[in-house]
């Protein structure tokens, strides 16, 4: 008898918890309008880009979404319109040469996933590529001239 008071008690827990646990919605981020000089600094860096999505990120900075050449970019600027940063991610196709073929000479025989080109106004441009060397996944960074830096 105490066996089964035992066994409905902590079913009668275990139920208790399923029941509170509810599902959260996902909500999709609105697209809203940037500031003047933050519109204005993005056209001035990509004129040829209409179909931009703008998100607000964080209390200042403001993010335009687009692709251009089936490449996705993401940039970043402050309210006032200063550059902030630059993320533009690549198919292992869309890479560009000097990094494909850097990554082919030190990993012959890794296979390359995809990569980010990255720009900061505080480092130089580089690449960071995702790839499988010997059943290891690794990020590999690549500067534009193609020198690996690990």
């Amino acid at each position: 008898m105490l066996f089964f008071c035992a066994a409905l008690f902590t079913s009668g827990i275990t139920f208790a918890q399923h029941k509170s646990v509810k599902k959260s919605k996902h909500t999709a981020a609105k697209t809203i309008a940037a500031p003047v000089p933050v519109k204005n600094a993005f056209a001035q860096h990509f004129a040829d880009v209409a179909d931009a999505k703008w998100s607000k990120r964080g209390a200042d900075n403001w993010v335009a979404i687009f692709a251009k050449d089936d490449v996705k970019t993401t940039v970043e600027y402050t309210a006032d319109g200063n550059w902030v940063a630059t993320r533009s991610e690549y198919t292992a196709e869309k890479l560009p040469e000097t990094v494909a073929s850097t990554l082919k000479t030190k990993y012959p025989g890794a296979t390359v996933k995809d990569g980010w080109k990255i720009e900061r106004a505080d480092v130089a441009a580089y690449y960071k590529v995702n790839i499988q060397d010997n059943g290891t996944d690794k990020a590999v960074l690549v500067n534009e001239a193609g020198t690996i830096t690990e």
